[in-house]
């Protein structure tokens, strides 16, 4: 066999064997996340590996030229339409950190059209989602500052938080049990 196309089919499984345990890691909770990516970039970084690589393994095997053809503009439609979702989902994402007070936990708030609070794990790439708070129309109160953090005991945090700039005296809160990692 061609050595590329040994290759694409490595490169094709590892991928979607990533794409699985990803799966697998969200079914529990455990997201990839950190400070300043997501794992919405992560996931279109591989879904596009997995396109490119299926494309070049059924490229090699087609013979007819229309099919071959036919292959790329459905890869291509699929990249773009892969890379187009991301700009509406994720592309605008603003990401705050904060810490516990024994700076022994540290948290990620990623917005977009609504918040969503991390705890970042002993890896720092890995995460556990707390919740989601929604502002008022796609508010990004973390981004805006207009959020303030109590902690409580017994590893509680109370996240108050700016609903809608048109109302700047109507603050919402939310409270959040972490684990220390």
């Amino acid at each position: 066999m061609e050595r590329n196309f040994v290759v694409a089919i490595l490169i094709c499984v590892l991928s979607i064997l990533l794409r699985i345990i990803i799966f697998v890691l969200n079914s529990n909770g455990i997201y990839v996340q950190g400070t300043n990516f997501s794992q919405d970039m992560i996931n279109l970084t591989i879904n596009t590996i997995i396109l490119l690589s299926g494309t070049r393994i059924v490229m090699y095997k087609l013979k007819d030229k229309t099919l071959k053809i036919l292959t790329v503009i459905c890869a291509t439609f699929l990249i773009v339409s892969n890379f187009c979702w991301w700009l509406i989902i994720d592309s605008d994402a603003a990401y705050t950190a904060f810490y516990s007070p024994n700076r022994n936990e540290e948290f990620v708030v990623k917005e977009t059209r609504h918040s969503e609070v991390y705890q970042l794990l002993k890896f720092k790439i890995l995460s556990k989602k707390l919740v989601d708070i929604r502002g008022d129309d796609g508010y990004k109160m973390f981004y805006e500052d207009t959020y303030k953090l109590e902690w409580m005991d017994h590893n509680k945090l109370k996240i108050h938080y700016l609903f809608d700039p048109i109302s700047p005296s109507v603050y919402k809160d939310v409270t959040i049990t972490y684990k220390e990692y």
